[in-house]
């Protein structure tokens, strides 16, 4: 039974999956695809099994109970949020900035759809909409919350599948 620091893992792990995650937004960006969006989900979910499993072995006949899995999950959920938001912050202000701009007008011709706003409200929906697509703190918070959510949810599920309790009866080798 080897223990490691729950942050330090969940810092590592998250970065992983952080990676793996703006890898699969850079490639949804430069070939949007519903196949590649299905494959995002079932490499996410994959990533955060193995590497939850991998922190459930370290505790050994310890056990890792349902609640710890879920919490680690989450953490390293958010570890990777950072890192993808940082990756949103570049790619829509550096990268790609005339496709996020062509996302955020898309956006907008939508709700001018609806006839429920007037030109003015809609004038200000566009600012709020720039300072929401491009402002890097804006964008970092909105990773941050969306990848905690899908860690929270996805967690509730695999939780269940890789915690190992401890055992009622400790095997006692003391035969006094």
């Amino acid at each position: 039974m080897v223990k490691t620091k729950f942050w330090e893992d969940a810092a590592r792990y998250g970065a992983y999956l952080g990676l793996a995650d703006a890898a699969f937004q850079l490639l949804n960006t430069w070939k949007p695809s519903g196949l590649l969006s299905l494959v995002h989900i079932v490499v996410i979910v994959t990533l955060l099994v193995m590497f939850t499993k991998r922190r459930v072995a370290l505790y050994g006949a310890e056990g890792y109970s349902y609640g710890q899995c879920w919490k680690y999950i989450f953490f390293v959920s958010v570890f990777a949020g950072i890192l993808l938001g940082a990756y949103s912050v570049v790619a829509s202000n550096f990268l790609f900035p005339e496709k996020y701009r062509e996302l955020v007008s898309r956006s907008l011709s939508v709700v001018a759809q609806t006839g429920i706003y007037s030109d003015d409200m809609l004038r200000g929906l566009s600012g709020m909409y720039e300072k929401l697509f491009f402002s890097p703190l804006w964008v970092v918070l909105t990773n941050v919350l969306g990848a905690a959510l899908r860690g929270a949810f996805y967690g509730l599920f695999i939780a269940a599948f890789t915690k190992r309790e401890a055992p009622v009866f400790p095997d006692n080798n003391d035969n006094n």
